[in-house]
């Protein structure tokens, strides 16, 4: 996660946006060890990625980076 914390963090957003930002990534990653530990990938973990993307997509849209 670090290569896309440093690129989406190192982007020119405004704080709040960041702490938006790092907030959401903090919580992908925990997500990401909760489904690594389950050893398979379901249809609502794929779910979940999808709606981080459009929470990460949000933030930066509405920052107007």
């Amino acid at each position: 996660m670090p290569f896309l914390r440093g690129k989406l963090l190192g982007n020119g957003l405004g704080e709040g946006s960041k702490r938006q930002l790092e907030w959401l990534l903090d919580e992908l990653e925990e997500f990401y060890k909760r489904v690594a530990c389950c050893g398979r990938v379901e249809e609502r973990h794929v779910r979940a990625i999808k709606s981080f993307y459009r929470d990460i997509v949000s933030v930066i849209e509405t920052d107007g980076a």
